[in-house]
């Protein structure tokens, strides 16, 4: 089982689970706000609607996994959630994938402009590296440690990169190397880093741990690729086959959903493998990471 941080039952309650951990979540985010109501009005639309929030969960499930208490992981766990949604809001930009609907309710620049869309895109990015900078719980040393990871994998060598890449391949060919390249910095990279931040703060940096981490980044995004393709409109949250609309590159449109599934097949028993090699397998990060892969059937 987990830690002290998790009572058996909550380990065990597959309803209870996740609503746990994003209550977390919520108590930090709901607390933001800003001075002016022209800011904290967009602010607050852009936080009040959670999504999976799977970065926050994989960061905790791997803090519990390390003997870490979940009041000590409460700020990095919404500065990851509030670091996503600031590249939601841009991704959702006319300039960008140009979406009207993100998690159910109007995007940002429709439910107000483009401009208010990049300027709480900016507030929100900023606002998450102010969560890690007001923690309490660990040293200054430990803090600019995670602060430089994010930085790294967010930035122009990392999830801007992939960005570029996206963008670019609407409109040109892709290999299948190229879009697993992009895959990882667009979205692998950030899913890594939530289960790095504990390891950072414990000083566990193994290999075992990198290839989980990277195995479940990849997977993420063909999941994600694959239901974009298969699920309606008012079970995603968001426009459903916009991929295909937009000509981008995925696994899925290149290689085939069933050859798709199958990498994700392979994938999820080498994830289960390690977990098992990491003496892991009555712990909560299992069963999270199998309900992950059960997104796609």
């Amino acid at each position: 089982m987990g830690q002290s941080n998790l009572s058996t039952k909550t380990s065990l309650n597959k309803s209870n689970f996740e609503k746990v951990l994003i209550s977390r979540v919520d108590s930090v985010l709901n607390a933001i706000s800003a001075e002016s109501r022209i800011v904290d009005e967009p602010l607050r639309y852009t936080l009040k609607t959670r999504g999976k929030c799977v970065r926050p969960i994989l960061l905790y499930l791997t803090g519990d996994a390390l003997g870490l208490n979940y009041k000590q992981l409460d700020n990095y766990a919404a500065a990851l959630e509030v670091l996503h949604t600031y590249s939601l809001v841009h991704d959702d930009l006319p300039c960008m994938d140009d979406d009207d609907l993100r998690r159910g309710l109007a995007t940002l620049h429709k439910k107000y402009n483009d401009s208010t869309a990049v300027l709480i895109g900016d507030a929100l990015q900023t606002l998450s590296y102010q969560l890690i900078a007001e923690d309490k719980y660990f040293r200054d040393e430990i803090k600019i440690m995670i602060i430089s990871k994010l930085t790294k994998t967010t930035g122009q060598d990392g999830m801007i990169r992939g960005q570029f890449m996206d963008l670019y391949f609407e409109n040109n060919l892709a290999t299948q190397e190229e879009i697993i390249e992009m895959n990882i910095l667009k979205t692998s990279l950030l899913i890594e880093t939530a289960m790095d931040i504990p390891l950072i703060i414990k000083g566990c940096l193994k290999q075992e741990w990198a290839d989980l981490q990277r195995i479940i980044g990849l997977s993420f995004q063909i999941i994600d690729d694959i239901i974009d393709l298969t699920q309606p409109t008012e079970i995603l949250g968001k426009t459903a086959k916009k991929d295909l609309l937009a000509q981008k590159k995925t696994l899925p449109l290149l290689l085939g959903i069933d050859a798709a599934k199958e990498e994700l097949k392979n994938n999820k028993k080498d994830a289960l493998g390690i977990i098992s090699n990491l003496k892991l397998s009555d712990h909560p990060l299992k069963f999270y990471i199998e309900n992950l892969f059960s997104r796609v059937k």
